[in-house]
């Protein structure tokens, strides 16, 4: 399936469509949950309906890069030529709205990770603030909260799946650095040309990271309980 060409379904429906046990807190993307009384795989309690794992801001993250992508742009016009010239702004925004998706997924899971731990909410809020951008979140906040190192988790999750992990964090770096040098310093020119391209392929794997993070990290801890 090539998600590029995709126009006529939003890609929500098809790259975070995934659902939650609130039994066993496991997340996947079985579309029977969505059935009440059905069993889940893991842990074997029948379920009440299906319960959607990510908030509404993530799958609109989503689609709206979808949308950006695929407005009216000059093929056969240079891109840079275009951001001069005011046009191609929305191949822009599709960066910007990558990066938020990964800072939006990420404190959504330090959150939920919070909550199982029972840390209060005017606790949970005292450290993101404490820990505002990403660096801190995953240098300083996530290994406080599991007692492992963010890098270390991302190689050990990459190993367990069909996907790249390392090489999706690190294409967020890229992209979070172009985004702030064309944020803070008006720089059209300094995200490549390839990069909405990208943004829109990163979009899977990204997903399923912070998937594989919460089943990690959450679920094995309801699962001790």
């Amino acid at each position: 399936m090539d998600i590029i060409e995709i126009r006529d379904q939003k890609l929500s429906t098809l790259l975070s469509f995934f659902m939650i046990c609130t039994s066993c807190r496991i997340v996947d993307n079985d579309i029977n949950r969505i059935e009440v009384g059905y069993k889940c795989p893991s842990c074997g309690v029948a379920g009440h309906g299906g319960r959607n794992c990510f908030p509404m801001s993530v799958h609109s993250l989503i689609d709206l890069m979808q949308e950006f992508y695929h407005l009216k742009n000059d093929p056969d016009e240079d891109f840079e030529i275009q951001s001069n010239q005011g046009e191609g702004n929305h191949q822009l925004a599709v960066v910007i709205l990558f990066c938020t998706l990964v800072e939006v997924l990420l404190q959504h899971f330090l959150e939920r990770l919070m909550s199982s731990i029972g840390l209060s909410p005017k606790i949970q809020e005292r450290l993101l603030n404490d820990n505002m951008n990403v660096q801190q979140r995953v240098q300083k906040l996530f290994p406080a909260l599991t007692d492992t190192k963010w890098k270390e988790t991302i190689e050990k999750l990459s190993e367990q799946v069909d996907l790249d992990y390392i090489k999706t964090i690190e294409f967020y770096k890229q992209a979070s650095e172009k985004r702030n040098y064309f944020l803070h310093r008006g720089n059209k020119w300094a995200i490549p040309k390839d990069m909405p391209e990208k943004c829109l392929l990163e979009i899977w794997p990204t997903v399923n990271l912070f998937v594989s993070l919460h089943n990690e990290f959450i679920a094995k801890r309801a699962e001790e309980k």
